[in-house]
């Protein structure tokens, strides 16, 4: 074999080999690559220190004393005075009644509806749970149990809240609290923990899951004209913090069925998974009770999905 060749051989031989090393080094850089290098972003440290308590619930504004009207027959409205929005007196003219199967018939005299109480009209509301359709001069009524319109009294208005079974112990009857709402910017109102629930109800989750939350109503102290029923509410209470809870931020804890667990890292992705007992929580953190310690890591995620 010639000179040649042999070099030409040792060559190629060596050119094989270094891109077999290039393979090889590109897997496994690949392979790195696929894994999360931002662990640390998922890792959160158990502590001791002080817990704020602070309590923030979203409701809904709703009056606590509505009447529905009713006509006295059947029959037709044949005039309007007052309209959905408007407020009105007691014993005030709100609409027109005539009985009988026809609007033209002499046989009937009209006859007023009018006001059981003070306060907002508005439409009434369906068993669906949305507004009926809009009562206008000439509806024909065919049941005296047919709801002509519903008369809400402002002076009663309240935010009813559904509170967690695990934050329900943060509020008492009486405590004072702050309320905000979307549709008026700037204003702060302020109220109180008037009613709250001694049995817990069923709320329905995503996935079909499904948690315990109590009603608890929030009486207003001065409620105002730019209130409206429906309206989406903040209630916020001032809480004291507690003092040298075993703590960790509230992403780290999780829930299944009714159990709590958190994930705490051994090295690397190993971890253990640890039952634990949440006490009071704010919107960051939450205290701990159970097998854990301060200095303990915790995965925010499971770590099966950061690799």
């Amino acid at each position: 074999m010639g000179m040649k060749k042999i070099i030409r051989l040792v060559f190629w031989a060596a050119l094989l080999l270094l891109a077999a090393a290039a393979a090889i080094y590109g897997y496994a850089r690949y392979k790195r690559m696929t894994v999360r290098h931002d662990i640390q972003d998922f890792l959160r440290t158990v502590e001791r220190g002080d817990l704020k308590l602070d309590l923030q619930e979203s409701g809904e504004l709703v009056s606590r004393d509505t009447v529905d009207i009713f006509p006295p027959s059947r029959g037709f409205i044949v005039g309007i005075f007052r309209k959905e929005g408007e407020y009105v007196e007691k014993s005030e003219k709100i609409m027109m009644f005539k009985g009988g199967e026809r609007i033209d018939s002499d046989q009937y005299v009209p006859v007023p509806i009018t006001a059981p109480r003070a306060g907002l009209l508005t439409r009434c509301i369906s068993m669906r749970g949305g507004s009926d359709a809009e009562i206008r001069e000439g509806k024909r009524l065919d049941s005296p149990s047919t709801c002509v319109s519903r008369l809400v009294d402002m002076t009663a208005l309240a935010v009813n809240l559904q509170i967690s079974e695990i934050d329900i112990y943060k509020v008492r009857p009486g405590m004072p609290v702050s309320i905000t709402f979307t549709s008026i910017p700037g204003e702060k109102f302020a109220g109180r923990v008037d009613v709250i629930a001694p049995m817990a109800e069923a709320r329905s989750g995503s996935w079909g899951s499904t948690t315990k939350v109590f009603r608890v109503v929030i009486s207003i102290d001065r409620p105002s004209q730019k209130m409206r029923v429906g309206m989406s509410a903040v209630v916020t209470a001032n809480l004291k913090a507690k003092k040298d809870a075993l703590k960790a931020p509230i992403e780290a804890l999780f829930q299944e069925g009714l159990n709590y667990y958190v994930y705490r890292r051994r090295q690397g992705y190993e971890y253990e998974k640890v039952q634990v007992f949440p006490g009071l929580r704010s919107e960051a953190e939450v205290e701990l009770a159970g097998e854990v310690k301060p200095g303990d890591v915790l995965f925010t995620a499971l770590p099966e999905t950061l690799k």
